[in-house]
Order: C-alpha cells, then sequence, then structure tokens
C-alpha cells in the first residue's frame, strides 16, 4: 500500500503520476480510509489488513486522522483519472456516513521531506517517466540531498544502499 504524494497539493501529485501508480492511487486511498474506520470500530467485519502500515499509521493521527487530506487527494485521482479518458468506478459512496461522523484533524501530515522523499521513490521506480514530468530543479534537489529515511515511504532505500547510487547515476545521465 503507498499514496504518493510529491507535492502537499492533491491535483498536482495526481496530475504528475504515470497512469499505473495513479490507477492504484484511488483503490489505496479508499483502503487507508477504511482502515481508518476499522481502527475506530465502524466497520466490523474481521479484516486487519493494512491496520498498522506506516501509511495508515502516518495519516491515521493516533484517532484524530486527516481524512480530508485522504479524500482530497482521492478525488484528485478520480479526477485526474478520467481527464486522461479512462472510466473510474471506485467511490466512497459506501464509507460516506463515517467519513462525516469521524473527528479528524484538519491539513496534512505531508511535509517538504516527505514530497522529496516521495519524488525520488517515484524517480526510482519509473525513472523516464519521471524525469519528463518533474521540473528540472526539483530531480537536482532529489539527486544531490541523502535520502532520510520515512516509514512507509522509502524505507527499502537503505536496505541496499549500492543500487540506490547506481540509480542516482543513472538519472543524471537521462538529465
Amino acid at each position: 500500500m503507498q499514496i504518493f504524494r510529491p507535492y502537499v497539493d492533491w491535483r498536482k501529485s495526481a496530475a504528475v503520476l504515470d497512469d499505473l501508480r495513479l490507477g492504484k492511487q484511488r483503490v489505496e486511498a479508499k483502503q487507508v480510509l477504511n482502515a481508518f474506520f476499522r481502527k475506530l470500530g465502524y466497520i466490523r467485519d474481521g479484516l486487519k489488513g493494512w491496520l498498522s502500515h506506516p501509511i495508515v499509521i502516518l495519516y491515521y493521527n493516533n484517532g484524530k486522522p486527516y481524512i480530508d487530506d485522504v479524500v482530497g487527494f482521492f478525488y484528485a485521482c478520480v479526477d485526474e483519472w478520467k481527464r486522461r479518458g479512462k472510466q473510474s468506478n471506485v467511490n466512497l459512496d459506501d464509507i460516506q456516513q463515517y467519513i462525516e461522523k469521524t473527528e479528524k484533524t484538519p491539513g496534512t501530515p505531508v511535509n517538504r521531506i516527505h514530497e522529496i522523499e516521495y519524488r525520488r521513490i517515484l524517480l526510482v521506480k519509473d525513472p523516464k517517466h519521471y524525469v519528463k514530468v518533474f521540473p528540472y530543479e526539483e530531480i537536482v534537489e532529489v539527486l544531490e540531498t541523502e535520502p532520510v529515511k520515512v516509514s512507509g515511504i522509502n524505507s527499502w532505500l537503505f536496505d541496499n544502499p549500492a543500487v540506490y547510487r547506481n540509480f542516482v547515476k543513472k538519472i543524471k545521465k537521462m538529465l
């Protein structure tokens, strides 16, 4: 599970995502919301997957989730998906009552470090796409800064630093 937020701005984030990730974001944002509602006891279906995932924990905020942030990102992804001419049958109708009754934290947990690390991960996952959509200055920022370990976003980068170093060399050649 992952929510890719290379920008705090939902629409800007959705607009740069490749089709594979954008399509999944609609589903994964809803999975994060469902995990909130399971943790809060609203949904009692016995499913326990994702409840302890670092992204769920980040957005859950100790029981006062950043629901409006996840919902806003969900709709930005749906809108972008449709703008690209694709059909979307994913909606929040079945959980709307929980969205409305949950005490929320305004704003977003996404900060500048998250934005950079999400851009780093997206560049690793699909360099050909992301070298084209991220501004040059943002790519340089990623390449010239050391990764900051953020649970649920980029932890796996730290398992094999040599692979990451090779990636940096490859991207520098692409610029």
